[in-house]
């Protein structure tokens, strides 16, 4: 099973990467610098810029496990009250969870991994849970295997543990999506003003070619063309972190 702290593309993800991101450098330096050379050159950023897009993709990847494992929750809730122990509510939740998520949803194979290596395996449930909370890199899912294990060690009363425990977890996770929902259209800013430039850019090549002509010529445009690119960049990056609360806390 994956750590979500790494993703690793698939051969169909990774041709498509390679495919957009290419002609995107190349309409780029093509946009900045009118030179085929200058458009190859600014293609091989498609290679340092594979690691930041997996890394993107392997956010996108931890919020949609922790989306789910909300919905887990309460399926984990509904067993505890009947009276359920964890590997049964596991498995309750795995039935839950798959009339809601693909059978591809990192839930839903999670789930069936767990299953598999208590039931069939014959793995200590402990461990089990406990490489779960290690690779979701969550913080959310790590304090729930956490309470469960002090509560089941201490012989506590486990159901009214995980009703609180999801309680909580389940407030922190719907914040953290409203957090996101108020974002969304600063992001959306923040692309549409990448985008205006070389946008502006285009419609003056094409509109007005002598207006921008001196940017094409000579080592002083190359210059200031890059320097534009570079802020660009950077502004876009700034953007980036200040619209993700986690990265702010």
């Amino acid at each position: 099973m994956p750590d979500y702290n790494n993703y690793e593309m698939t051969p169909k993800e990774t041709r498509r990467y390679y495919l957009v991101a290419a002609l995107m450098s190349l309409l780029a330096g093509w946009i900045f610098y009118r030179s085929f050379v200058c458009s190859a050159l600014l293609g091989l950023l498609v290679f340092p810029c594979k690691r930041l897009y997996l890394r993107r993709l392997a956010e996108k990847r931890r919020s949609a496990l922790g989306i789910s494992f909300r919905d887990l929750l309460y399926s984990l809730s509904a067993s505890f009250s009947t009276g359920r122990q964890m590997p049964e509510a596991l498995r309750e939740g795995l039935a839950a969870m798959r009339l809601v998520y693909p059978d591809d949803a990192p839930i839903v194979r999670e789930l069936a991994h767990m299953t598999a290596r208590i039931f069939e395996g014959r793995d200590d449930e402990a461990a089990v849970l406990d490489d779960f909370a290690k690779r979701s890199h969550s913080e959310d899912i790590r304090n729930f295997v956490d309470a469960y294990f002090i509560c089941r060690d201490t012989g506590g009363d486990m159901e009214a543990m995980v009703v609180k425990a999801s309680a909580l977890i389940i407030d922190k996770i719907e914040i953290q999506k409203e957090l996101k929902t108020l974002t969304a259209q600063k992001r959306l800013e923040g692309n549409i003003l990448l985008l205006l430039p070389g946008v502006m850019l285009l419609c003056l090549g094409v509109f007005s070619p002598d207006y921008v002509a001196a940017l094409y010529d000579g080592p002083a445009g190359r210059l200031v063309m890059t320097a534009a690119l570079g802020l660009m960049a950077l502004s876009h990056v700034l953007s980036l972190r200040l619209t993700n609360f986690e990265t702010l806390r």
